[in-house]
């Protein structure tokens, strides 16, 4: 059964990604004039870069096992958790891309709502599979890569359309960093995105 958290994760994603959106387009970033604007981006886009790929690797391991079988290998045989991990590179990394470090502050209150959401999967995961998640949890970081315990199979199956559709979920952080750009230029040679507010850092 899925706890609370888990059920409005999407909704409080979504919450958070229109705030950051909002916040993006009608804001001016006190950097645009600095050398560090093209610093933050450059910082921002390897993030990014960093997390799809990361992301992609997370879930050729993971794609089409979900609940079936534990996965402890590959990725998460360093972290429990790599999806979220890769994620908040991305999140990060679409921060610093639009040059606006006060957004930061949108992390904090999503880590303390993601820790209570991956709580929940972990009692479902030890309910699955009792002891042999125990005996992985002892063993790999709920968060924090541990790499010294990293082991890969050889070979396992993949399926080409679940591997797909996860790719494309993976790439979540470059299609918002393409359309932030994208804003961004409208926003630069059109007066139809106003500037309300220039942030504080």
């Amino acid at each position: 059964m899925h706890t609370a958290a888990e059920r409005y994760r999407l909704g409080f994603s979504w919450i958070a990604g229109l705030f950051f959106v909002f916040s993006v387009l009608f804001s001016d970033s006190p950097y645009r004039e600095s050398q560090l604007y093209e610093f933050l981006e450059l910082v921002g886009y390897v993030l990014i870069v960093f997390a799809t790929l990361g992301r992609i690797w997370a879930t050729v391991y993971i794609g089409g096992r979900k609940d079936e079988e534990l996965c402890q290998d590959g990725p998460y045989s360093i972290s429990r958790n790599p999806l979220y991990l890769f994620s908040l590179f991305g999140a990060v990394g679409i921060i610093l891309s639009a040059q606006k470090l006060t957004l930061l502050a949108i992390i904090l209150p999503f880590f303390v709502y993601y820790y209570f959401v991956i709580r929940g999967e972990e009692t479902r995961l030890l309910h699955f599979f009792g002891q042999e998640y125990a005996d992985y949890s002892k063993r790999v970081g709920r968060i924090l890569p541990t790499f010294k315990t990293y082991t890969s199979q050889e070979s396992f199956t993949v399926y080409p359309k679940v591997l797909f559709r996860s790719m494309i979920h993976a790439s979540i952080f470059m299609w918002i960093f393409m359309l932030l750009e994208i804003l961004e230029y409208c926003k630069d040679r059109t007066a139809l995105i106003p500037t309300l507010f220039t942030l504080p850092f």
